[in-house]
């Protein structure tokens, strides 16, 4: 087994390089968020319809459902494009940064869409999600405005 060398610090030098839990977590949200856009707009060419059969899926208020039947349900060539394309590739990209601030962007931009989906009914998956991210974001931003 190799000796381990120290640094001036007293950390060796793959923990000094090695990212940290917050970025491992940036980087699968990004990642996540990337797949499930290709996923959406692939969804969207081939079986446009499939949207609008989710809002009633979710189970969300009553308001809500009347929102989505009017627009994911009534133009999903459209909102599929615009929401589970567009926006979700900027904020899995914007994760991906390695700019502090843009990643902290694009993780709210997650967590936003997470809540949404608290809102819509998805509790089981949107609580766990969020509990994960709120701590990431905080972590993050912290490490960005350290000198």
């Amino acid at each position: 087994m190799p000796a381990r060398t120290r640094t001036r610090t007293g950390l060796d030098a793959r923990a000094a390089t090695a990212p940290g839990w917050a970025t491992v977590v940036a980087r699968v949200s990004g990642g996540t968020f990337i797949a499930g856009a290709a996923l959406n707009l692939t969804l969207t060419a081939v079986r446009p319809r499939l949207f609008g059969d989710l809002g009633p899926w979710m189970g969300g208020p009553a308001p809500l459902q009347e929102l989505w039947a009017a627009t994911m349900g009534a133009h999903p060539r459209v909102w599929g494009v615009l929401i589970g394309g567009a926006y979700e590739l900027a904020v899995g990209l914007l994760a991906l940064s390695n700019d502090p601030r843009r990643r902290v962007a694009g993780l709210v931009g997650i967590a936003a869409f997470h809540v949404g989906l608290l809102i819509m009914g998805l509790w089981a998956w949107a609580l766990p999600v969020l509990a994960v991210l709120v701590p990431t974001i905080i972590r993050i931003a912290e490490e960005g405005n350290k000198p």
